[in-house]
């Protein structure tokens, strides 16, 4: 609808959906889901597999110690052509607290669009949260 399209466009870098684990503030690395869209503009019809090859080189640029878990690769979420990638990088706190991270990124062209979907945690332990993860990824539904 042009009203939310209008929104994405102003808001670009403000996510649509986030999704914690625990209530905030938590003292350790909180799991999240993140659902961003984006307006593709002039990258309208680039592969979900390229549009992700655009989007990794600025995280590893932000993350010094950014290591691929997984290379991208071409997936699907919901029936819907994309592209997918693991890594692993250490985030820090403004107080100064690292914490390593592992990090799932979905890429979802639609239209004029693109979905990104992160999901990230600790890398090991009772927040890993990888069940999690995967049920949240099995419920997204995009239309068509």
């Amino acid at each position: 609808d042009k009203e939310l399209e209008e929104q994405v466009r102003q808001r670009a870098n403000a996510p649509l959906v986030v999704i914690l684990k625990h209530p905030e503030p938590h003292d350790d690395l909180n799991p999240s889901v993140q659902v961003m869209v984006r307006p593709l503009g002039q990258l309208e019809g680039t592969s979900a597999v390229e549009l992700m090859r655009l989007v990794v080189p600025t995280i590893q640029r932000a993350m010094a110690d950014f290591a691929f878990v997984e290379p991208i690769q071409d997936t699907e979420i919901a029936g819907t052509p994309a592209a997918y990638m693991k890594a692993t990088y250490t985030v820090a706190t403004q107080e100064g607290r690292q914490f390593r991270t592992l990090s799932r990124m979905w890429i979802v062209p639609r239209g004029a669009f693109m979905f990104l979907i992160s999901a990230s945690g600790p890398e090991e332990g009772p927040d890993a949260s990888e069940a999690e993860f995967e049920a949240i990824l099995d419920s997204v539904r995009i239309e068509r």
